[in-house]
């Protein structure tokens, strides 16, 4: 017998994860959640007894039955598109691979339900492989006959600390003109939208913050609030650096990241504004001696 309510919190260690299961137990909803390292086996111990430790793009036996008795699944696994994290799987391994592990088990345990956190761009930025590889789990997701919510962020705050960290070592670079806009989301926003959609919500939402900036008024406020100097960096020095890929020195897969990045910050990047965190405030809330 099914046990209702049950629901699994996939890339649960993760920024947005950790931010959904804490608002889950809250509600006291019963929580299953899926992390692949020790340290996020620790930060979960308090929220949950039923946790499973497995890689999920590479132990398929690992996560058989990961979805029994589970009738909502969150997803929000995914490689990290940060230049200074360290390097691992490749996009298709860790985002597409361990998303179709995960469908794939609930397609055959009749979960009633699948979120699924994707990208801005996954349907049109074709080019791309960060994107490419989101499209890619969304076409198994719609495929597979289960009940579904697809959001597409635009980008998270903390999805920039890399120029937060440069900022610290005094350099913050933008590409282009910084004439582009978006309207990044905190991560604590972008939860309380996806639990709204716990039960029922639209097949795809693209989501934004409360704030729309350009580029440039974003690389200012790093610069009042931790410090540096802005560096323009002509857009077609970037996409050479992009293609070249700087594996020797940045390491493996940098060249998906560069590529995407140089993209998103010199194009408008806006969704459905939601939240009331606004980037500033993120800053201000950031411990720099973290950062690193």
């Amino acid at each position: 017998m099914k046990e209702e309510g049950k629901i699994l919190i996939a890339g649960a260690s993760g920024v947005l994860g950790l931010e959904i299961v804490k608002l889950l137990k809250a509600e006291g909803k019963n929580l299953r959640v899926l992390t692949r390292t020790d340290e996020g086996l620790e930060t979960l111990s308090g929220y949950t007894e039923d946790i499973w430790k497995e890689d999920a793009a590479k132990e398929t036996a690992g996560i058989k039955g990961i979805t029994k008795n589970v009738t909502t699944v969150i997803s929000a696994l995914g490689k990290s598109i940060s230049l200074f994290a360290p390097p691992e799987a490749s996009f298709y391994e860790n985002d597409y691979k361990a998303n179709k592990n995960l469908i794939d088990d609930a397609v055959r345990n009749k979960v009633a339900r699948f979120i699924y956190i994707s990208i801005k761009g996954a349907d049109t930025l074709k080019d791309y492989n960060v994107a490419r590889v989101h499209k890619l789990c969304e076409n198994e997701l719609r495929n597979s006959g289960l009940d579904y919510t697809i959001i597409r962020p635009v980008g998270f705050y903390s999805g920039l600390n890399d120029l937060a960290i440069m900022a610290k070592r005094k350099f913050i670079p933008l590409i282009g003109s910084g004439k582009a806009k978006t309207n990044s989301i905190h991560h604590k926003d972008l939860a309380v939208v996806v639990v709204s959609f716990l039960e029922k919500g639209p097949d795809i939402i693209e989501i934004g913050g409360p704030n729309i900036h350009t580029r440039l008024e974003m690389v200012q406020m790093i610069k009042e609030i931790i410090g540096g100097n802005i560096i323009k960096i002509p857009e077609p020095i970037a996409k050479v650096s992009a293609r070249l890929g700087l594996t020797t020195i940045l390491g493996k897969g940098i060249h998906d990241k560069l590529d995407y990045f140089t993209f998103i910050t010199t194009n408008d990047m806006i969704g459905e504004p939601r939240g009331s965190i606004s980037f500033r405030e993120y800053l201000g809330s950031l411990d720099l001696k973290k950062l690193s």
